[in-house]
Formats: C-alpha cells, sequence, structure tokens
C-alpha cells in the first residue's frame, strides 16, 4: 500500500490517500525480536562524527525494532523534545556517503499530556555549517501503517515498503538543510498503537524531532525551523504549525509546507462502510481501530462488527499497507464495518476535531497539491484552502501543478518548496494567494 518515494517519471502506486467519486458520494481514502546493536567508533568511518557514538549497520533492523527502540523503563521525566539516546546508521540507500544518519529516541507527548518516546532520524548535511548552525527542516511522512515495524527510521523493506526517506533528500541536503525526521507515537517505539491521522498527536512529533535534533553531539544546529509534509504528513505538518507557538516556542519556525495534505476528515469518515475494495478497507481499518485506543469514548464496537474489531486488532498491529491490503483482500465493508459507522456522533466529533485549519499558524505556509491526484482530490485540497486556511487569517501560498499524481507532487514542487525556504531563511515576504481577487487555487506551477 505504501511504497518508498521514487524519481519523476518512475513513481510506483502508492495509497497513502487515495480519493475518487463514487455513486452518491465521495470515497476518500488516505492511501520481532529484538536484534542488539553493533557499536564501533564512528570516528573510524567518518573523521568528522564523534567519538564514542554507537554506529550500526542499515541492516541491523532488517526484522524489525531493536533494543534501541525500547525507552527506560520507567521514563524518567523530561521536557518534550529531549533526546534519550542516539545512534548513527550507515549504509542507507539515498544517503550521501558523505552526510551523517542519526537515529534518535526522543521525549514527546500524547494527546492527553502523557510523556512518551518517540523515535526518528536526522540528516546532517556535509555542507558548511552556516554561522547560526544548521537550519532544520523537521519531516512529517506519510502513511506507512500503524504497527510498531512500520517506522521509517528502520530503514528496512518489511512487506515491500521499503526505506521512506524525504522524496528527493539530497536536494535539501545540498541546499544544506539538516533534516529532522519523527516516526510518530506507536511506530517504532511499542507505545501504544499508532494514533493514526490524528492531529495533535503527529504534529508533536515533528517539532520535538526538531527539538531533539538540536542536541545532537559536536553539532551547532539552529532555531530556524521549516515544517513539511506529504499526505498524513500533510496533515501533521499543518498542526505543527498550529501548535509551534504554545508547544515549541524554543524553534523559530519560519514556514510550513503541506504537499497533497490529509484534510476534511469529516468527509472522509462520512463514507465508513460503503465500501469494499480491499485498500479502502484498509485506510478506513486503520482509522476505526487506532481511534477506539485513542479516544475512550470510542470504543470499537462503535464502529466495528464484532467479527470486524477482533480481525482489526490482530491485523493493524501486525502488518504495514501493503499487509493490510493482503489480508483484507477478501473481506468485506458489511463484514467489518456497523452499517451506522459514519453517523456515530463521537466518530463525527473526533473527525472535526482532527481537521486542520481550525487554529491560525503565525508562519507563512506552501501548500502545494496536483491535478492528476486521485488520493488526495485538488478540490478537497481547494476547500481546506478556501474554506478552512485563508477564512482564519493564514497566509498561504496555494500552487496546483496541472497534471502531477499524488506520488509525482513532492518531487514536482521541490524546486519551488526550496526557493521558497530560501526566501523564509532570507526574511523576504511569503506570497499570499488568499489575497487574491481571483480563483486562487488555478495558480499556475513556477
Amino acid at each position: 500500500m505504501m511504497e518508498p518515494p521514487s524519481a519523476p517519471g518512475t513513481e510506483k502506486p502508492r495509497r497513502l490517500l487515495r480519493c475518487r467519486p463514487a455513486a452518491g458520494s465521495m470515497i476518500v481514502v488516505l492511501s520481532a525480536t529484538s536484534l542488539l546493536a553493533v557499536c564501533t567508533s564512528a570516528s573510524a568511518l567518518n573523521p568528522s562524527r564523534p567519538r564514542g557514538v554507537a554506529v550500526v549497520p542499515d541492516s541491523a533492523t532488517a526484522h524489525g525494532p531493536t533494543s534501541f527502540y525500547e525507552p527506560p523503563d520507567p521514563l524518567p521525566p523530561a521536557r518534550p523534545g529531549t533526546l534519550i539516546r542516539d545512534q548513527i546508521v550507515t549504509g542507507v540507500a539515498g544517503i550521501p556517503t558523505d552526510d551523517t544518519l542519526w537515529r534518535i529516541l526522543y521525549h514527546s507527548r500524547t494527546i492527553a499530556g502523557g510523556d512518551i518516546a518517540v523515535s526518528g532520524y536526522v540528516v546532517v548535511p556535509s555542507a558548511p555549517v552556516p554561522r547560526d548552525g544548521y537550519p532544520i527542516l523537521s519531516w512529517a511522512h506519510g502513511t506507512t501503517g500503524a504497527a510498531t515495524k512500520c517506522a521509517p527510521s528502520l530503514f528496512n523493506a518489511l512487506e515491500g515498503e521499503g526505506p521512506y526517506l524525504v522524496p528527493d533528500i539530497t536536494k535539501y541536503l545540498k541546499a544544506g538543510w539538516l533534516i529532522a525526521a519523527t516516526d510518530y507515537q506507536g511506530l517504532g517505539v511499542s507505545e501504544g498503537v499508532h494514533p493514526y491521522l490524528v492531529g495533535e498527536s503527529e504534529g508533536k512529533g515533528v517539532l520535538d524531532a526538531a527539538k531533539a535534533a538540536r542536541q545532537l553531539p559536536r553539532l551547532r544546529v539552529s532555531r530556524t525551523t521549516l515544517l513539511y509534509g506529504h499526505s498524513q504528513g500533510g496533515q501533521a505538518a499543518l498542526f505543527a504549525g498550529e501548535l509551534a507557538q504554545s508547544y515549541a516556542p524554543s524553534l523559530q519556525v519560519i514556514g510550513v509546507v503541506a504537499a497533497a495534505p490529509a484534510t476534511g476528515l469529516s468527509t472522509i469518515v462520512s463514507v465508513i462502510g460503503q465500501i469494499n475494495a480491499p485498500d479502502d478497507l484498509a485506510y478506513f481499518t486503520l482509522i476505526g481501530w487506532t481511534w477506539s485506543q485513542t479516544y475512550p469514548g470510542l470504543p470499537a464496537s462503535d464502529i466495528f462488527t464484532a467479527a470486524g474489531a477482533l480481525f482489526a486488532r490482530q491485523i493493524v498491529t501486525e502488518h504495514c499497507d501493503n499487509g493490510l491490503v493482503t489480508e483484507l483482500a477478501s473481506r468485506s465493508s458489511r463484514t467489518e464495518f456497523l452499517t451506522d459507522a459514519s453517523t456515530n456522533p463521537e466518530l463525527v466529533a473526533l473527525a472535526r476535531l482532527n481537521n486542520p485549519g481550525q487554529v491560525r499558524t503565525k508562519a507563512p505556509m506552501l501548500i502545494v497539491q496536483g491535478t492528476g491526484d486521485n488520493q488526495v482530490p485538488a478540490p478537497l485540497t481547494d476547500q481546506f484552502v478556501s474554506r478552512m486556511a485563508c477564512p482564519i487569517g493564514d497566509h498561504v501560498d496555494y500552487v496546483h501543478y496541472t497534471g502531477a499524481t499524488h506520488d509525482q507532487i513532492p518531487f514536482r514542487s521541490a524546486p519551488l518548496i526550496l526557493s521558497w525556504a530560501t526566501s523564509r531563511l532570507n526574511r523576504l515576504e511569503a506570497p499570499d494567494t488568499c489575497g487574491e481577487q481571483r480563483d486562487f487555487s488555478i495558480k499556475p506551477a513556477t
């Protein structure tokens, strides 16, 4: 269901979030054992790397989370973003050999305020360090699943997922950005189930990853932070932007970038129980099960049939996206979901709660959308910009890319994102399409 991004022209279908019209409604679909780390001297691999830091090959996590992902028990209290441990990872395809890849474990918070450990990774460019330190690009990834083994920082190929890095990552590294990437709560670290499309949880993970990156040894890292996400990660970046002032005042967030973001969750849940395609069932199963484990007022019995709830518990905690689709191939909506699940008042209220665009974001925003996207269709993003973001006073530059698909949009838009980010670093005024006296949603790509 989810595959790593590839270069333009070679993109493989990746069901991060898919949306297509159906009769009478719009169907929206977003798209082990522990190994001991092999430690060596970091300086033996790269003189610029600090001595005494654990170094492991990417193959160490081929079978799932290692002991690195096991937080102290009990977890000593600490502020959100406090680094717990780190290690250097070598041999990951797509990471330039001159750059340094760190795996991190850090403190974050649940939506109830509980102190938890979250994992992620940081890539340090080989470019010279700016006077104020490397600026941070805090990346929010798209859907991988909700099982612990679906964490991008594992850099493995479980169930055909493959390493999931920032699309066109080398462009951002060459431009001098340090990349901090969260796995989100529940992926990598076994801390309950991953709260899929729960915006506050995702947003906190994104912000805390940036704070943790500033604590890595012998690195000079700036407070200057750009938030960027795609699909599910687009929702995460938007929520991180809304939370930044109150939750992470130590960061200087200069901009928020969302590529084909998951928005309009109220529309999405309105069609739960009305579809039968395996990938569609996988998406709704992720939402239904993880929300039932996240919100006490929404038991699984209010969404699933008895058999559906049992099956959801078994597969969501064991499989990533591709595995979920395989498991659901012979199932049907009527056996999985209650006929009135989509009108459940608690589910509808929670969908509204997780709609981004209800709190004004101080930093300027860039939103990019492909018109050929059948996973997050342009009209859904158009509505978010025109009916949610702009009316509350957000400063939005909204750009359509003609014909770009869901997978293509982060690649097609990379030059614009880099240019826009550089302008934010240089403190130039950001474009604002909300103030244009025309249909801003058809602004041509630049």
